[in-house]
């Protein structure tokens, strides 16, 4: 997998053609997530960006499905073994089958046809606008871990606990004097607000993209009819081994904390929800790069490594991937 760098430097030099002779002369396979190709197409200029399209639908093998989906599969295969009252009896199969579709295959032949069209659409809006609320947010998290001097470095001592300052919701199904591993509260708190979300959306016209997926094998009204319930499902019953791309994008934000907070995070952490689905991630990224290597050395099933492209020390990209590719 290919980080949007690498494809930036494929489209400058119009080398999607060179890199994928490469790839398949040295036996390797390219996957690319609809995500990737999502950051492109928020590139502000036309001729670069459709430059860096052409590089990336040359380039690719097979096209994944979205974080989102992938993620939400973790959620329903947990429900049904933990708590199979929760699925729903007439799963939405026919609108499920139509997003998917979307995201791996319509998706990317609008990506050519229509790319200057779609970076002015509301989806793409929409995910520019929560792209900086992320960036916000981990700005103000940073600042807090900071003042506390927490050591982000082991990920598996990271825990939290109630305190006096969270509201009554959170706190239900807590045991006393527990300290729950950090992913798990956090975890709990974005799917309750986005499950939240789908259920208030036809008023409010909020994004619903975690509760459609999630919702069309789960009952939400019933997952969510007790605050108490859904929280210990949370906090005590899901095993993370069976959820380890939302625990990599809990990784992944935490880590980044522990750095330089940029823009690019938010595409970043989507990027590290894939780990799963590929060996090696290429990337010319230094930080990003320090990031992959941490959260791999301790996510919860194995993942891929990241490795780093030095284009500035090759005459082309292509042969800084080429050098890249043959320390594995």
């Amino acid at each position: 997998m290919l980080d949007n760098n690498i494809w930036s430097y494929l489209g400058d030099e119009q080398a999607g053609g060179r890199f994928r002779a490469l790839v398949r002369s040295m036996g390797h396979r390219v996957v690319t997530a609809p995500g990737v190709l999502l950051e492109v197409l928020l590139h502000p200029m036309s001729d670069k960006r459709e430059a860096i399209v052409q590089a990336i639908l040359t380039g690719t093998d097979e096209r994944l499905r979205s974080e989102a989906d992938l993620e939400a599969a973790e959620v329903i295969a947990e429900v049904r073994r933990l708590r199979p009252e929760w699925i729903r009896t007439a799963p939405d199969t026919g609108r499920e089958a139509t997003w998917r579709t979307y995201w791996t295959k319509t998706f990317w032949r609008q990506a050519v046809e229509l790319h200057e069209f779609f970076r002015e659409t509301a989806p793409a809006q929409n995910t520019a606008r929560a792209a900086q609320f992320m960036v916000d947010v981990q700005k103000e998290q940073q600042r807090v871990w900071r003042e506390g001097k927490f050591d982000l470095s082991d990920l598996s001592r990271i825990t939290t606990f109630p305190s006096d300052e969270t509201a009554p919701g959170p706190q239900l199904g807590w045991e006393a004097g527990d300290k729950i591993a950090a992913w798990r509260p956090r975890t709990q708190e974005v799917y309750w607000h986005s499950f939240a979300v789908g259920r208030r959306s036809a008023l409010t016209h909020e994004d619903t993209t975690g509760a459609d997926w999630v919702g069309a094998r789960v009952d939400l009204g019933a997952m969510c009819a007790s605050r108490e319930e859904f929280n210990r499902f949370w906090l005590y019953r899901v095993e993370t081994e069976n959820m380890p791309r939302n625990w990599l994008r809990w990784a992944a934000e935490t880590v980044q904390a522990d750095m330089k907070v940029t823009g690019g995070n938010p595409r970043d952490v989507q990027h590290a929800s894939h780990l799963p689905d590929c060996d090696v991630f290429l990337t010319a990224d230094k930080n990003f790069l320090r990031v992959l290597n941490r959260i791999a050395e301790q996510a919860p099933v194995p993942v891929g490594r990241g490795l780093r492209v030095a284009p500035a020390e090759h005459d082309s990209i292509v042969e800084a991937i080429e050098a890249t590719l043959n320390t594995l």
